[in-house]
């Protein structure tokens, strides 16, 4: 498959398992940065989150990524970037990761595997059922990682589909970690809702929530689409007559 190619970054996608898609660019243009100054990415990838990230913040970025060859990929898009010199990339799983590490985050981000293995096992591809399912890391696990290095103040983004992330929001809440923000991500519009983005935080608040969509029923992207996505995105379907990009 060959690079994509956006406004301000190029990702080479071909040893990743998982490439590029909406989901990741939705998280990365949904969520709220806060003026976070250090976040972290669990479960890079391509690298993509991370590099988006750096090109809406001033932050500094460590990237985790456990798989050896999207590990290698995401090295060589980050350091092929204008953000080399702030993010960090590290070869480990995130709970290898969380015991060495004393430092605390204001802002975590992951499209992390929700798959359960007994349920998917039709997913042979060795790198592509880690990215996936969750028998490399459980949500259980991901949560107790988030208590130990989210900041008091910060905030954790995930998307996730509606089953698995329902049962998510009510993991995190037995273990302290409150819903925030959640938003409902319908495909089109007559289309039922199939993802959550999810904002989750040591403080517990009423939650906001909303609904966000996609795509026209023509399969053109909506207004609000284009909106979050248009400084990111090269193709003139992601155009928007008047609006700067950001740097």
């Amino acid at each position: 498959m060959s690079d994509f190619v956006f406004k301000h970054f190029t990702i080479r996608q071909q040893l990743n398992a998982m490439k590029i898609g909406t989901d990741s660019v939705l998280l990365g243009c949904l969520l709220k940065t806060n003026n976070a100054s250090h976040i972290l990415d669990i479960g890079t990838g391509t690298g993509l989150l991370a590099l988006m990230l750096a090109q809406r913040t001033e932050a500094i970025i460590d990237a985790v990524e456990i798989d050896e060859q999207a590990a290698t990929e995401a090295g060589f898009n980050f350091k092929q970037s204008k953000w080399a010199n702030r993010i960090t990339l590290h070869h480990s799983s995130i709970q290898q990761f969380c015991e060495g590490n004393t430092a605390q985050f204001d802002l975590i981000v992951a499209n992390p595997p929700y798959y359960p293995f007994a349920k998917h096992a039709a997913i042979h591809q060795a790198n592509r059922s880690v990215a996936r399912q969750t028998n490399s890391l459980s949500f259980d696990e991901l949560i107790q990682c988030l208590l130990k290095l989210l900041s008091p103040q910060g905030s954790c983004w995930l998307i996730l589909p509606i089953e698995e992330g329902t049962h998510f929001i009510e993991l995190a809440n037995n273990n302290g970690l409150h819903l925030q923000h959640c938003i409902y991500i319908k495909p089109k519009h007559h289309k039922a809702s199939n993802r959550m983005v999810l904002q989750l935080g040591r403080i517990c608040n009423v939650f906001a929530e909303q609904t966000f969509v996609v795509y026209e029923d023509d399969g053109t992207p909506t207004a609000s689409y284009k909106n979050i996505a248009a400084d990111f995105y090269i193709g003139k379907q992601f155009a928007i007559a008047g609006k700067e990009s950001i740097h």
